[in-house]
This record gives C-alpha cells, sequence and structure tokens, in this order.
C-alpha cells in the first residue's frame, strides 16, 4: 500500500520536542489528500510523548488519527487497506541510538517535510481520535495462510531477542502456533546501557552463546519497528545483511522469478546471484522501486526485506517466517544457506563531512574515480573488475559513508586508504588549508 518511507531521527526534547511533532502532524495533515491516519509506537516513555503531539498536530490540521497505541510497522502497514488509510506514523526508540527518537512516515506519495505548515482546521473541521486494540488478529491469520506446512513440520527452535521497549511479542506467537520452540531474550537497559545499537558485539555475543547452549536452529535479533532483522546461524555466527539479501534473491530468481531491487550498497555477492536481475536505486527509494517495477523481492541494509507477495512493506516477522521456509523446503540449515553465497572483503566506515561540503566533495570525486562502471544515484559508485567503491552522504549525520568490496582484504583496506586519504584532500581544499 505505502510506497513511500521516510525518516526523521534525533535527540528527544532536543532536536524532536513536542513543538517539533505538533508542527510535524499539522504539516503531514495539510498536505495529504486523505482524511485519516494510523500512528503507532513502541513502548518507550518518549515515543509516547512525541506520537501523541504528532497525534494532536494532524487532529488539529482536520485528520482523523487511528491511534494503535504500541504496534510495529508491518502489523500497521498490513491493517491500512483496512481502514482506508494511505499514510502510516510510527514513533520509536533509534535502533542506532539510546538517546534517539525515529519518526517512520510511510505514503503512498512524498512529503515534502520542508513545507511549513498553513491553517489550524475550524471547530467542526478538527480531525477525530480513534482507538485501536484488535489489530493483530487479521495480521497473524494472514502470514499462518502465507507459510508452508513445511516449517510446522521442522518444529524449529529459535531464540528471539529484542529490546525491551518492544511492542507485543507477535513471532514468538506465530511460531508457537506453527509448532516451534522459542527462546525469549530482551535486552534491558540495566544490562547494556547505551550499547547501540541493538545488534552489537554484547547482544550478538548473548544470542549466539544461547543458540549454541541449546542447538537452536538460527538466533534473531529484532527492532522495535520490526521492519529491521539480523540472523545469527546454527553455529553462533551472524549473518552479514548482504549475504541474507542474496539467500532470498537467489531463492526467487532460481524459481524464475524477478527482477529484485535493493539500493546501491548492494554487494557483488547479490548481483552474482541475481543473474542481471537486480535492480539498483538510492537507499530511500527501495521501497518505492520495489512497487514501481512490480519486484518479487527488495531488500536492503541494515536488515530490512520486502516480501511483496504478502505485503510491499519492510517487515521482520515476514522474513523470519521466510528463512524457515526456505530452510524447511531445502532440507539446509541457514549456515548451509549463508556457505553457498559468494564472499566477499567488506569494509564500511565514516568520513566527516559537514552537510554543506557533502556534495561538492562527491562532485570532485568524479575526478578520481572514473575508471570502471560509474553509477550516481546515490552519490557515487565505482565497479572495475577489483570490486566496488560507494560513497554516499549520510541522510542524518554530517558524515559521508564508504563501502569498499574487493577480492581480497589487502586491496580493501588498500583501497580504503586510498579513498579516506582523496576525501582528506578535498576536504582540505574547501576549507583553503
Amino acid at each position: 500500500m505505502a510506497r513511500y518511507l521516510q525518516d526523521i531521527r534525533g535527540s528527544v526534547n532536543r532536536d524532536i520536542d513536542c513543538q517539533f511533532a505538533l508542527n510535524l502532524g499539522m504539516l503531514i495533515g495539510d498536505y495529504v489528500s486523505c482524511k485519516r491516519v494510523l500512528i503507532g509506537r513502541d513502548a518507550h516513555t518518549p515515543s509516547q510523548l512525541i506520537k501523541r503531539a504528532i497525534g494532536t498536530g494532524l487532529m488539529a490540521a482536520g485528520v482523523d488519527v487511528i491511534d494503535f497505541g504500541v504496534a510495529t510497522v508491518p502489523v500497521m502497514h498490513h491493517n491500512m487497506k483496512r481502514f482506508d488509510a494511505h499514510l502510516m506514523i510510527n514513533v520509536s526508540r533509534s535502533p542506532l541510538r539510546a538517546d534517539e527518537i525515529n519518526i517512520k512516515i510511510l505514503s503512498n506519495h512524498e512529503i515534502p517535510l520542508e513545507q511549513r505548515p498553513t491553517l489550524y482546521a475550524e471547530y467542526e473541521e478538527l480531525g477525530k481520535l480513534r482507538y485501536v486494540d484488535n489489530y493483530l488478529e487479521s495480521y497473524v491469520k494472514s502470514i499462518m495462510e502465507s507459510v508452508s506446512p513445511s516449517v510446522s513440520e521442522r518444529e524449529f527452535l529459535i531464540v528471539l531477542g529484542y529490546d525491551d521497549g518492544s511492542p507485543y511479542n507477535v513471532e514468538g506467537e506465530i511460531l508457537n502456533q506453527l509448532g516451534c520452540q522459542t527462546i525469549n531474550i530482551t535486552f534491558r537497559g540495566s544490562l547494556f546501557g547505551k550499547n547501540f545499537p541493538i545488534a552489537n558485539p554484547s547482544s550478538i555475543s548473548l544470542i549466539s552463546d544461547v543458540v549454541k547452549a541449546v542447538g537452536a536452529d538460527m538466533g534473531v535479533i529484532l527492532d522495535n519497528d520490526r521492519d529491521t532483522i539480523f540472523f545469527i546461524d546454527e553455529r553462533g555466527q551472524l549473518l552479514r545483511d548482504q549475504t541474507v539479501l542474496s539467500i532470498f534473491a537467489g531463492y526467487y530468481i532460481s524459481r524464475g522469478d524477478g527482477p529484485v531491487v535493493s539500493s546501491v550498497v548492494a554487494s557483488k555477492s547479490l548481483e552474482r546471484v541475481s543473474r542481471g536481475r537486480l535492480i539498483r536505486t538510492s537507499v530511500n527509494n527501495v521501497l518505492n522501486e520495489v512497487h514501481a517495477k512490480n519486484a518479487v523481492f527488495g531488500g536492503d541494509e541494515p536488515g530490512m526485506y520486502i516480501f511483496p507477495e504478502f505485503q510491499c512493506c519492510y517487515d521482520a516477522t515476514f522474513t523470519l517466517l521466510k528463512i524457515l521456509e526456505i530452510i524447511a523446503e531445502e532440507n539446509r540449515t541457514l549456515h548451509a544457506l549463508a556457505s553457498e553465497i559468494g564472499k566477499y572483503s567488506r569494509v564500511e566506515f565514516s568520513v566527516e563531512c559537514p552537510n554543506e561540503f557533502k556534495d561538492i566533495v562527491i562532485e570532485k570525486l568524479l575526478k578520481h574515480l572514473h575508471e570502471g562502471e560509474v553509477e550516481i544515484i546515490d552519490g557515487i559508485r565505482v565497479e572495475d573488475q577489483d570490486g566496488v567503491i560507494l560513497v554516499r552522504p549520510s541522510r542524518f549525520e554530517p558524515v559521508l559513508r564508504v563501502y569498499i568490496e574487493s577480492e581480497s582484504p589487502e586491496e580493501t583496506q588498500k583501497r580504503s586508504r586510498d579513498i579516506v586519504d582523496l576525501i582528506k584532500n578535498e576536504m582540505s581544499d574547501l576549507y583553503g588549508e
């Protein structure tokens, strides 16, 4: 249903306060043609604060608000048609930083967030507020109808890890209905403090140890929104995002389906299994491109996957069930599936760069990185016989994101040093040093 995903991140009561959230709600209410918007949040107190302010702004602009309370992105998205809504907003703690809030806006049309709210609605035109609490049933029912019976036959044992601000554990309920067993681990602040992102060495090590100790088929780490998931195989090894993307893409391509969509961040391993049916796009356009190109699968880092056969939305819950289905149908382990994917030496890092210099620096890099296949869809991406170099501007921070991939660790490290030197030299020229 929704084709555009827009993120707003910032510190609570500093970057994002109640006034900001109120204005955001009014801005969205002014712009959207629909008169009904779904809103939800995770279980953290700051999310409740900001969600209420956004809802108030929407109502002040004359938009009816359907409040899901504590709910996940995929569950809300699944209910959009039911409520005849074309836009939804979810508020949660950022999976990257403990003190930041993340506002996700999913809509049929991209919203120009730089505009300003105009007029308050007249008294008789104020939006109405409705609370809903029976939204899980249809989502669970649809998933149960979509999952192959082979999953129940395997009686999987899964270790589920998530933050203490997560909504209701719908994954555990679905897996138990399918005859699977689950071990649930909650990452509490008292244990991890500000050790973010949620898939950090501490949380990964904990899930890995439990998986190996109990002989589980896999472990997963889920974010609060349930649009992101990280996999740990039966040997306790964390799978790379690009490996998981390649497993899914290979599954669909081998059945004659396609195309598949990912961003410019895509690895050469994903290109290989896609057999020429991979469409690359900008990081913030993957969801829309899946819809526009009628793709059978899409995804991107970090741990975000789209299965249009179920719904055109990043859905970690369905992703978990789909990987179990592949394992059951092919009678393979997760480690065996991952081992078939080509491995490339790959590093990802950031280089500080003021926002006003980002585009200028990337443009200047073109004169140095012109050999090979060059794409400028999102930053600059260069692919040659030795590997891939991607430099793109961060959407949220004053940094450039750099991705280097090659056949050997030595070549990767060399290219990393070279690109850092190039960026710093261009930055020095801009600063006049």
